[in-house]
């Protein structure tokens, strides 16, 4: 991805090169970790390609004194990745199979700055402000109730829309613009 020029952070290359993704995929599809494209990880999810986590890590400015707040845990991969680069990340995921999945990924890596909830995004209460929130999954509207929870001169970057194309959406410092086309699975309400 350095070579394609995605990627230019070598915080985020180093950590991308350390992490397996196939530490973080079902047994059943270990075999394609190394295919930069999304995967299939049952109950209509999929994982991510490589090259969009790197992206994300990127796009969003992640440093090590961010608090973060990634929804969509899925495996556990971008949490690992965020995990490793961030000060601490608390991660949503509505499919109670994949927090706990997610939740065993993580240990292999003995990351101690992660918590994983199974909730739903749109009915959790969440009492803390985080630094940088990343979605993993497509918001079919802009989310301004999550906004609210970020810090002062916080950011949050995800995906819009219900259909594809979405838009990648960056918002920082009150202001939002799109920063690409993208193909991201639904929140699930």
């Amino acid at each position: 991805m350095k070579d394609e020029g995605l990627l230019k952070n070598n915080r985020v290359i180093e950590i991308m090169n350390r992490i397996d993704r196939s530490d973080f995929l079902p047994e059943n599809i270990e075999r394609y970790a190394d295919i930069d494209e999304p995967l299939d990880i049952s109950y209509g999810q999929t994982q991510s390609a490589p090259h969009m986590n790197g992206i994300f890590l990127e796009i969003s400015g992640i440093t090590e004194e961010d608090e973060v707040l990634e929804i969509g845990t899925g495996t556990g991969y971008l949490t690992a990745l965020i995990a490793s680069l961030a000060r601490s990340v608390l991660s949503i995921e509505i499919i109670k199979d994949l927090a706990h999945f997610a939740r065993s990924n993580i240990k292999k890596y003995n990351l101690k700055n992660v918590e994983i909830v199974n909730a739903n995004i749109n009915r959790i209460c969440l009492k803390n402000k985080f630094s940088l929130i990343i979605s993993a999954a497509s918001f079919s509207y802009k989310p301004i109730f999550l906004y609210e929870k970020l810090k002062e001169n916080g950011r949050m970057v995800y995906p819009l829309g219900s259909y594809i194309p979405q838009s990648l959406m960056i918002y920082k410092n009150g202001k939002e613009r799109r920063a690409g086309t993208v193909a991201f699975v639904n929140i699930i309400d």
